[in-house]
């Protein structure tokens, strides 16, 4: 018998990422410690599975239950980071979405594009896209990021972080 999981549809799969994107990355970008609240309601990761994600850098990670994949929630201790992974996300269609959703800042904000990368490789294409919002009136920056693969051996198709720079 097929799980949900793997029948979702593409399109599906790239909406539901960008939901849980929009609903904790961005939504909780200044208040990490309201995201952290937010996620006791979801499974944590064991540290040793979470660690592949963290990637060195210390905090936790959720997963996060959807009918249309399989996504873990990231959210760094040590800086004003949250990620979120999805293990099977369609290029195109994620990038496409996740560039309406950041490609255009909310006032007083400004939208600059800061990456626009596509490397192919021997397993697939990579593509990074990032956008930076800022104002005059805040050193503090917003910086937004999707990474995809269409690679179908990678740990994850699709990488989307929230961070406040300076």
């Amino acid at each position: 018998m097929l799980s949900s999981i793997a029948i979702a549809a593409p399109e599906q799969q790239a909406a539901a990422f960008m939901d849980i994107y929009s609903k904790h990355c961005l939504k909780y970008l200044h208040d990490f410690d309201g995201l952290r609240n937010e996620l006791k309601a979801f499974p944590q990761l064991p540290a040793e599975a979470a660690a592949m994600f963290l990637q060195g850098a210390k905090g936790n990670a959720w997963s996060v239950p959807s009918q249309h994949g399989q996504f873990i929630l990231v959210v760094h201790s040590d800086k004003n980071l949250c990620a979120l992974y999805a293990k099977t996300v369609p290029a195109t269609t994620v990038q496409a979405m996740f560039e309406k959703t950041v490609g255009k800042a909310p006032e007083p904000f400004r939208s600059e594009r800061k990456r626009n990368t596509s490397d192919k490789g021997p397993d697939g294409v990579k593509s990074t896209v990032a956008y930076e919002w800022t104002t005059d009136k805040s050193p503090r920056k917003p910086l937004f990021a999707l990474t995809t693969t269409t690679s179908k051996n990678s740990v994850a198709q699709g990488v989307a972080t929230a961070a406040i720079g300076k």
